[in-house]
């Protein structure tokens, strides 16, 4: 049997990387590895996740892709794991719940499963982000024909994890939500969370894009609202008058805050199958100054990543390998920083390194990790003000 390691997701602390190992017998073990990838510890025995739906946690994505979440404070992983649907008659279907592990001891607890019977749409639920509060955990339920809503879940609160309503009705599509970095204040206690959501008008009509925003919990005014909306026709008006066309389906995806909160990058598409049309832009938090940050090369730009105040990388399609490219707001200059074999990959806090899965096998026992490091010449000072803790690995577990 062999592996290969996949989903690497920095601790917001920097010490360690959470991934999975993915076997050949189509299992998974959630494990963890120091930030230099000398030591792995497994945390949990090999599973099935899904024997229908693989797990994707590449960028490389029109919608938001499988995750591991690390809490705030470092001291728990949101994770995905097999919920079986029975239907009335008789057969088995297998979806996909949430799941808390508390790293010091190894204990699981449910974080979000489906009632029973479950009657609904979203039977996978996957893309689990944390408040920096710690207070909540968003995540994206997924229906086999692939629509998506946006679910938000209050820790703390006696709700059972099985009574979560979808944030939006089914005749829209939510994904990709992504927490303002900032702490809540006396003045704004609500953490905001913002999220794509996109409009279908009418089977042959030029859909919409937007980003919303949301405050769990808060009854102010604007604690639902809209942040940017982009029409078809809007976009089609930034093209050259030769480049215009009437076949174009937008789609936003890969939104990110600013570490100030007070602007997001975002990725913009008229077609979202075609990576090489990928492009990023940004928007302030009050939906003003949109603006395209990359160029219309032919080369395609997407998930990208704040890098302080004034910077933001992204991948870029380079054959089989991605090209990582930083884009200077101040100055409008863009460079390449290096190379890496896949878009599933995570910066590091401080934005030095950027850990990367590779299509490399090892045989069991072989020892190490498959996942490469990346230094990118960049520091970014971490702006978040979240409560740390050390987090003590376990023993290994065999």
């Amino acid at each position: 049997m062999s592996f290969c390691d996949i989903a690497p997701r920095w601790s917001h602390d920097g010490r360690y990387i959470a991934f999975l190992r993915a076997l050949s017998d189509e299992r998974y073990q959630l494990c963890v590895v120091d930030a230099r990838l000398h030591r792995v510890v497994p945390l949990l025995r090999p599973e099935m996740i899904n024997p229908d739906r693989p797990f994707d946690a590449s960028w490389e994505s029109y919608s938001s892709p499988d995750r591991l979440s690390w809490s705030p404070n470092d001291r728990q992983l949101a994770i995905e794991r097999t919920e079986w649907f029975r239907f009335e008659d008789g057969a088995w279907m297998p979806g996909t719940g949430l799941w808390l592990l508390d790293i010091a001891s190894g204990a699981l607890a449910p974080l979000a499963l489906h009632k029973t019977p479950y009657h609904s749409l979203f039977y996978f639920y996957h893309t689990p982000v944390w408040s920096p509060d710690g207070r909540y955990v968003a995540f994206v339920g997924e229906g086999i024909n692939g629509q998506r809503a946006i679910f938000v879940h209050p820790l703390h609160a006696h709700q059972l994890p099985q009574e979560i309503p979808p944030r939006f009705d089914v005749y829209t599509q939510s994904d990709w939500p992504v927490w303002r970095p900032t702490l809540p204040t006396r003045a704004d206690p609500q953490p905001v969370l913002a999220f794509r959501q996109g409009i279908v008008h009418a089977l042959a009509a030029p859909n919409t894009e937007t980003i919303r925003r949301l405050q769990p919990g808060s009854a102010q005014q604007g604690a639902a609202a809209e942040i940017v909306r982009v029409r078809a026709r809007d976009y089609l008006a930034t093209l050259p008058a030769n480049q215009r066309s009437s076949n174009i389906a937008l789609r936003i995806g890969d939104i990110v805050w600013r570490p100030d909160g007070r602007a997001l990058a975002f990725v913009l598409t008229p077609d979202a199958l075609n990576f090489h049309r990928y492009e990023i832009w940004t928007v302030d938090a009050r939906g003003r100054h949109l603006r395209r940050i990359s160029p219309r090369d032919g080369k395609g730009y997407f998930a990208p990543e704040w890098i302080g105040l004034d910077k933001v990388g992204a991948l870029s399609p380079h054959g089989s390998r991605f090209d990582v490219v930083v884009f200077d707001l101040s100055t409008g200059r863009h460079w390449v920083v290096g190379t890496i074999d896949s878009a599933d990959m995570d910066w590091s806090p401080d934005r030095s390194y950027i850990v990367y899965a590779t299509a490399r096998n090892r045989p069991l026992g072989a020892g190490g990790t498959t996942l490469k490091l990346l230094e990118t010449g960049l520091y970014a000072a971490t702006q978040v003000a979240s409560a740390r803790v050390p987090m003590g690995l376990p023993a290994k577990k065999e």
